[in-house]
């Protein structure tokens, strides 16, 4: 699929509480990946590196002020896949269900190894670790296909952007709330990652077409569609209230349209319970 369509990065500091250090995340799939992450050949000289995995780790299920998540929520995490992106997994419905708080230790020696990375590259790290936890400790098996998806665009809209230009990265931040986002100094990759998890777009990830390299302050508000548990979305109660739709247009001069593109589609081939700790 198109590559800014599925990246990701993330930082946390170590010792990890996985479940929270996946909540983002980072780096692009490529076809076919299976667990653990493939390595490169060996050679007659030196043998294949073994993937970084934690040096200790354990599963419980929640307690009450646990923070967690379902295990597809991890095996998203863990291949990059957007939290909110439906459908993009496919596997048994348990995973949907089991809820699991996992506390991961990296070894000293990965651990000081992450100091120095990138976000970028400590994402990766990350979720090579938790690839390899779920390969031992749930006997996960997956793939990738490639399928078609439905995505959208984010364009710009008639009469150009509305968005102001700051570029003073440094005060760079952005927040989500039921209705609104807000960000300072942020760039068009920030917005589309918090427009993702907005209910409205309904899981689908966002393909960033407006040319806009800077970075930008913004004021976003609109109302919710309600929910309806049987037809999807409802209409909204207050026919002169802005969609986030029509709110995207009017406020900030862009545009969201429905478009299908190529994605890959993660397939669970075998998955079992946690062993024990």
């Amino acid at each position: 699929m198109p590559q800014n369509a599925i990246e990701r990065s993330n930082h946390h500091s170590l010792p990890l509480l996985i479940a929270a250090a996946f909540i983002a995340t980072a780096s692009s799939l490529a076809p076919c990946q299976t667990t653990p992450v493939p390595t490169p050949p060996a050679t007659a000289s030196s043998p294949p590196p073994l993937p970084p995995a934690y040096e200790v780790a354990t599963i419980k299920p929640p307690g009450p002020n646990d923070y967690h998540m379902p295990l597809r929520g991890y095996i998203k995490a863990s291949f990059g896949i957007p939290g909110n992106a439906a459908g993009w997994v496919i596997g048994p419905d348990w995973i949907n269900s089991a809820q699991y708080v996992i506390h991961g230790k990296p070894p000293d020696a990965i651990r000081d190894a992450m100091q120095t990375m990138t976000p970028a590259e400590r994402g990766k790290t990350e979720q090579a670790m938790m690839q390899a936890l779920l390969a031992d400790r749930f006997q996960l098996k997956a793939h990738f296909e490639t399928r078609e998806m439905p995505l959208y665009q984010l364009t710009l809209a008639k009469g150009g952007s509305k968005l102001k230009e700051n570029s003073d990265a440094s005060k760079g931040r952005a927040s989500l709330g039921a209705s609104r986002i807000r960000g300072t100094a942020v760039p068009i990759r920030a917005l589309l990652e918090l427009l993702e998890g907005t209910p409205d777009i309904g899981g689908r990830v966002i393909i960033d077409k407006t040319g806009l390299t800077g970075t930008y302050d913004l004021d976003l508000k609109w109302t919710p569609l309600e929910p309806n548990a049987s037809t999807g979305p409802a209409a909204l109660p207050n026919p002169d209230s802005a969609t986030l739709f029509t709110a995207i247009q009017e406020q900030l001069g862009l545009k969201l349209t429905p478009t299908k593109g190529p994605g890959q589609v993660l397939i669970i081939d075998h998955i079992e319970r946690p062993s024990e700790n």
